[in-house]
């Protein structure tokens, strides 16, 4: 068998409703026949945790809740350009940005210097506790699930 070339990652915190969507996406995929070439994890909601799941993949694909004030349910894919150029917003490590995270993976893992990212996000309805997405991410969460599958061919 092949060594996986991709990664796919599933953050979120699946107690906080639609937050949880990147480790829903994760689930579906782990429920379906995928390439040998692909390999999935949940990572929970601390992006600094990703250098123990990586085996060496190319190219690491992230799922994630993304607010950019559109309608839940909305469908960001972002390149690696596009997800290094999101600012920090905080003024801690404590709370990092994904892509904040993913700059400090490549300070401190220069051997994960030259994997390209991507990354699915889907605009939550409802960020409060319960552990059910709302109908328009959870049917969201089926289109990337379909989406990742058929970009790793």
């Amino acid at each position: 068998m092949a060594a996986a070339t991709i990664l796919v990652v599933g953050f979120g915190n699946t107690l906080m409703g639609d937050d949880g969507v990147g480790p829903m996406v994760i689930r579906e995929l782990a429920e379906r026949t995928l390439p040998s070439h692909l390999r999935v994890v949940e990572c929970g909601s601390d992006s600094l945790i990703l250098p123990s799941f990586w085996q060496g993949e190319e190219q690491i694909w992230m799922v994630d809740a993304l607010v950019r004030r559109d309608p839940p349910g909305t469908i960001h894919t972002l390149s690696h350009d596009q997800v290094m150029s999101i600012p920090q917003r905080h003024a801690t490590v404590h709370h990092l940005s994904l892509p904040e995270g993913l700059r400090w993976i490549h300070l401190t893992y220069p051997e994960m210097g030259n994997i390209t990212y991507r990354l699915w996000g889907i605009e939550p309805g409802r960020l409060d506790l319960g552990e059910r997405l709302s109908p328009p991410v959870q049917k969201a969460a089926s289109i990337v699930a379909d989406r990742i599958i058929r970009n790793s061919e």
